[in-house]
């Protein structure tokens, strides 16, 4: 499978899943996937983004070579938004190595409390910070601070994942 050639034709949930069960298949094909995917070209990076997070899914281990890029993407602004929803979804479930946890965390913080970050970048982020921030109340606290700004007027996927810090936060 040429991927860059499927990526062209179309983009739907079947062609991500059928990229993603080809890239996960060898270390090689996720790096020709990654290699599109870290690009910079607007419409490859929107389309290949999916079958990123889906690789992952299956085989979190292919990820951690591409960590320091991976934050890099998330602190562009001028990256696609594709790329930022689906490399905080990855991180949900993904191996996040200590040296990273820091700036993701802060990254995750500014993408929370910027009201015109796309809805789903936004929880994602929740999740993310509140995944880091386990066993440290004081980070669970800003979490639980900086959601709780939003929450009047935020859509109801930033609420609900607001809602699990906050259950989070309260536990501990």
């Amino acid at each position: 499978m040429d991927i860059r050639d499927v990526l062209a034709k179309n983009h739907s949930r079947e062609q991500a899943e059928a990229i993603a069960v080809f890239a996960a298949g060898s270390p090689e094909r996720f790096a020709e996937l990654m290699r599109l995917f870290l690009s910079g070209e607007y419409r490859v990076v929107q389309r290949s983004a999916w079958a990123v997070s889906k690789v992952v899914e299956r085989e979190p281990k292919l990820i951690a070579p591409y960590f320091r890029s991976l934050v890099a993407m998330l602190e562009d602004d001028s990256a696609h938004p594709a790329a930022h929803r689906n490399i905080l979804r990855l991180l949900q479930t993904a191996p996040i190595p200590a040296k990273y946890e820091g700036r993701l965390y802060d990254l995750c913080i500014t993408k929370i409390d910027d009201p015109t970050a796309p809805t789903a970048v936004r929880a994602f982020a929740i999740e993310v910070a509140a995944r880091i921030a386990r066993g440290e109340p004081d980070l669970l606290a800003e979490i639980t601070l900086v959601t709780g700004r939003h929450l009047k007027d935020a859509k109801a996927a930033i609420k609900a994942k607001a809602r699990n810090v906050l259950k989070v936060g309260a536990e501990k």
